[in-house]
């Protein structure tokens, strides 16, 4: 079957199959995970026992999910194995990885910032604006930037994190014919707010829908289509939180 994969020529498109493979692989046991532990929240402790590391990760008083360092470097090794395992797969499929650009320009970075600034005032004020739904709902509420308080494994999952997420929402998702964008773009979005339910309904939604679009759009109506702003960006959000006005006032 490898012989017969390896003899035909390289796809630039990938098909609905390889999409929902690509998806079990890189975020089946989070969504699966995450959806337990929203559905806990309805029972007693919120607690999210991570089963990659030897501590949990414990929902504090304020609302704000730590983790401890153990979560963040088990978290970053179970992404590093579930990458090359979906690389593997689109080698085998004959994908063409030269349809990704990730170019490093000076542009990049003051791309990126741009990036994580709209999208963060843009979650700014959804969580504003949904703030008296989000109290009335068992668990819980926006989650606080934790710069206060960072850690070096936090940054360097962080930095990873990004690119695995946007490459897969970005470069996978969209990676599709132009006629079937239609469902892969809520299908990437769906499964944004899937593994992300752990942080609460609101959350949820305001990182998949509210937050996903935004990359989605400022991805599509970009000039270069490169996709490493899209990763720092991301790694931003990650390290800094995903909201910028409590920098300025509570």
């Amino acid at each position: 079957m490898i012989q017969r994969w390896r003899k035909r020529g390289k796809i630039c498109t990938l098909r609905w199959f390889d999409v929902l493979t690509l998806t079990v692989i890189l975020w089946g046991r989070s969504i699966i995970e995450s959806t337990m532990v929203y559905l806990s929240y309805f029972g007693e402790v919120p607690v999210y026992e991570d089963s990659s590391a030897s501590e949990a990760a414990v929902v504090t008083e304020e609302g704000e999910i730590v983790f401890s360092v153990a979560s963040n470097y088990g978290a970053l090794a179970m992404q590093v194995g579930l990458f090359l395992i979906a690389m593997l797969y689109l080698w085998l499929r004959r994908f063409d990885f030269r349809t990704w650009s990730v170019r490093l320009t000076w542009k990049s970075p003051i791309f990126a910032a741009l990036i994580f600034l709209g999208g963060a005032l843009l979650l700014d004020l959804y969580f504003m604006l949904t703030s008296p739904v989000a109290e009335r709902l068992p668990f819980p509420g926006p989650i606080e930037g934790f710069f206060g308080n960072e850690t070096v494994s936090k940054v360097i999952y962080g930095l990873f994190n990004g690119m695995y997420e946007e490459l897969y929402f970005l470069g996978i998702c969209l990676a599709v014919a132009p006629r079937h964008l239609k469902w892969a773009l809520p299908f990437s979005l769906l499964v944004r707010v899937s593994f992300h339910t752990y942080q609460g309904s609101i959350s949820a939604l305001g990182i998949g829908l509210v937050f996903g679009s935004f990359m989605f759009l400022a991805y599509r109506y970009s000039k270069d289509k490169n996709l490493l702003p899209f990763f720092l960006a991301h790694s931003l959000g990650d390290i800094f939180g995903l909201g910028v006005l409590s920098y300025f006032w509570s």
